[in-house]
C-alpha cells in the first residue's frame, strides 16, 4: 500500500518536471521550484488522486506538513465512516 509521501511524490513527478529524489518531508514547495499557480495545480491534483478535498484549507510550506493533514484528513474521514449514523430505534407496542 503506497504511503501519503508515496502519493504526494507520485502527483509531484506525473505533474511537474521533479525528480522523486528531490522530494523528501523537509523540502519546502518553493525549494522545488513551485510558485502559486503551481502549487494550485497541485493541490487539485492531490485532491484527485486522494479524495481529500482541500478547498478551504492553506497548502503547508512543506511536503512532510502536506503528508501530515492529508494524514489527519483521511483519519479523520475513516472515523466519520465507521461511526455509528445515529441512536438504535426502540421498538415500541403502540397496542396498549
Amino acid at each position: 500500500m503506497a504511503t501519503t509521501l508515496d502519493t504526494i511524490t507520485q502527483v509531484l513527478t506525473e505533474t511537474f518536471p521533479i525528480d522523486a529524489a528531490d522530494i523528501t518531508p523537509e523540502r519546502t514547495f518553493d525549494d522545488l521550484g513551485l510558485d502559486s499557480l503551481a502549487l494550485l495545480e497541485m493541490g487539485l491534483a492531490v485532491q484527485e488522486s486522494t479524495g481529500i478535498t482541500l478547498n478551504d484549507t492553506e497548502l503547508p510550506k512543506t511536503v512532510g506538513q502536506l503528508v501530515t493533514l492529508l494524514d489527519a484528513a483521511q483519519a479523520t474521514t475513516a472515523q466519520a465512516d465507521t461511526a455509528p449514523v445515529g441512536p438504535a430505534l426502540a421498538a415500541t407496542d403502540n397496542t396498549a
